[in-house]
């Protein structure tokens, strides 16, 4: 009596530090540890064997248990021998409702479990979401300063060139202005022609 007993408190407790350990404030990636463990052991053939065998035992354990522990016991007189056997009907009520608290205690955490599983999933599931879209913002901002920075850094370059061009502008312009003035023709003046025909 007392070894399934003492089993079925070490399954006990092993299931309420599962869930104490689930509901923690993990980080995201000790729930994700936590919840990929779960989910290769619930793929596994032989877990989910034992999950149903203990589930079937602990059914039948509870409804035993209840079945006892309903059981109306005779009260007979203080001077009656049997007063022992009242005693002994007393304690065994007592164990079996202790057997049905734990076993049903422990059918409530097998269904328990899972369900809080499901709710670290979908935790994970939209933390990894909040994440990647930080991660995008953040990227976005740095691509935004680095193309501000580019940008930048392309205007400085244009606006050297705008003042090179217009250096160079000018440039044509004084020397489009010399070629002209040294092309056009001479007016010839008298002095000029009564010299030359002196020379000749």
């Amino acid at each position: 009596m007392s070894l399934y007993f003492t089993l079925l408190f070490a399954l006990l407790t092993t299931q309420m530090a599962i869930l104490f350990v689930l509901v923690l404030p993990l980080p995201n990636k000790m729930r994700k540890m936590c919840y990929n463990m779960w989910e290769i052991a619930s793929m596994k053939q032989e877990f989910k064997v034992i999950i149903v065998m203990l589930n079937i035992l602990v059914g039948l354990l509870f409804v035993d248990s209840w079945k006892r522990a309903h059981v109306p016991i005779r009260h007979k007189g203080v001077n009656d021998l049997d007063s022992t056997l009242s005693m002994q009907g007393l304690a065994s009520r007592a164990y079996n409702q202790r057997n049905v608290y734990i076993s049903g205690f422990i059918l409530y955490f097998m269904a328990g479990i899972p369900t809080v599983l499901s709710i670290v999933r979908r935790l994970i599931k939209y933390q990894d979401l909040i994440n990647e879209k930080t991660k995008k913002g953040s990227s976005k901002e740095a691509a935004l300063v680095s193309d501000d920075k580019e940008i930048a850094k392309l205007q400085e370059e244009l606006r050297k060139k705008d003042v090179s061009l217009e250096g160079l502008k000018k440039q044509i312009e004084n020397l489009e202005n010399f070629y002209d003035e040294s092309n056009k023709p001479k007016a010839v003046t008298n002095e000029e022609i009564k010299q030359s025909k002196r020379n000749q």
